[in-house]
């Protein structure tokens, strides 16, 4: 079964593939990834229409997706050239294809899964059923060699789907009622010794809810103190419904004053390790603990670049500490790239940490 999909796109936006690229994923996630894609201006309507002729001739469903206001358009367009009956629901239907209008973003994941899937099941004949597994941190060597390792064991059986972010890992096996259940369960035991020094759940739970899902089991109370990482942690935190019931408060100490007056580090520290350091990364979770508002913290600090603090230390080095009242921690890591991802990198990290000393 061929699928194709026709993003159409507003050209005087910025081109960033962020519209659709999620409902492409949602589609790859289901079992029913896109052969071919599609990318057209909505200021041309004659192209859509002949990429719609198109489709219908060569692929056996079709997901057009647009901005959710310029969808209907689309629709009766598409309507009105396959000569087919209206529907009510999100799709038309021709003799052998079904074309599906779905809006760009979260809207359009949703529908992938709650429209989309079960009418492609119901043509297919194939449900597929899958296993995910969620990791921070995983070598590019370590992944390679299981990812190559589960497609050998899986024989054809089983897709296997990885997608990564700023180093948050999300790996999925997908299968369908033929693949043995024995054959899951090994694969899976496969991935999970694999990735067990990385790993932060066996299932599709995103890292900033399970760190406020181990926050809330535990009756923890977080702080937060970033310096190079400028409340990247706090607010991935925030974007978690109900986390005000973990998170007491999070600072931004950008400067090494801040960072004295604020956070209680030693100004010899500063003077002798410098900003950049595991001892002053130590002494800010240090100075959250001592306020005996809160019983975890974590802290960042870090050289994002574009370039050094003024001293001989790389850009991307960066000192994480995360810990409790009884130890605090600090990582060290070198993170390579441009600024966004080195503080990225360093937001998932600091919250893959968090989770590790919690759960």
């Amino acid at each position: 079964m061929k699928i194709a999909a026709i993003a159409v796109r507003n050209k005087r936006i910025r081109y960033d593939g962020n519209e659709y690229e999620p409902v492409l994923s949602a589609l790859t996630d289901t079992g029913y990834p896109a052969d071919k894609v599609y990318i057209l201006s909505d200021a041309d309507t004659h192209e859509f229409l002949q990429t719609v002729i198109e489709c219908k001739n060569f692929f056996d469903n079709v997901v057009v997706l647009a901005e959710r206001d310029f969808l209907a358009g689309l629709r009766a367009k598409a309507l009105e050239l396959l000569k087919t009956e209206p529907s009510a629901e999100i799709y038309l239907e021709t003799d052998k294809n079904l074309f599906f209008f779905v809006p760009f973003g979260k809207e359009g994941c949703a529908a992938v899964k709650s429209s989309c899937v079960p009418l492609l099941e119901k043509r297919s004949g194939e449900k597929f059923a899958s296993a995910v597994f969620r990791a921070v941190g995983v070598p590019r060597a370590t992944l390679t060699e299981i990812t190559e390792q589960v497609r050998a064991a899986g024989q054809g059986k089983l897709i296997v789907n990885v997608s990564e972010q700023f180093g948050d890992l999300r790996l999925e096996i997908l299968y369908n009622d033929n693949a043995p259940k024995m054959l899951v369960d090994e694969v899976s035991r496969m991935i999970a010794d694999g990735l067990k020094d990385y790993i932060y759940a066996i299932d599709d739970t995103p890292l900033n809810r399970r760190v406020y899902e181990l926050l809330k089991l535990r009756g923890s109370r977080l702080s937060i103190a970033e310096s190079f990482t400028g409340g990247g942690v706090a607010k991935r935190l925030i974007e978690v419904p109900g986390v005000s019931e973990v998170l007491f408060e999070s600072v931004v100490a950008y400067s090494n004053e801040s960072k004295i007056g604020r956070l209680g580090v030693l100004r010899d520290t500063i003077e002798k390790q410098g900003a950049v350091s595991d001892e002053t990364a130590y002494e800010m979770a240090a100075g959250l603990l001592a306020t005996g508002k809160c019983n975890v913290a974590v802290a960042t600090t870090g050289i994002a670049g574009p370039g050094s603090d003024g001293t001989d230390k790389p850009v991307g080095l960066c000192y994480i500490a995360a810990g409790t009242s009884e130890a605090i921690y600090v990582y060290k890591y070198i993170f390579k790239g441009g600024r966004e991802e080195i503080s990225e990198r360093a937001i998932n990290q600091a919250l893959y940490l968090l989770a590790k000393q919690i759960r």
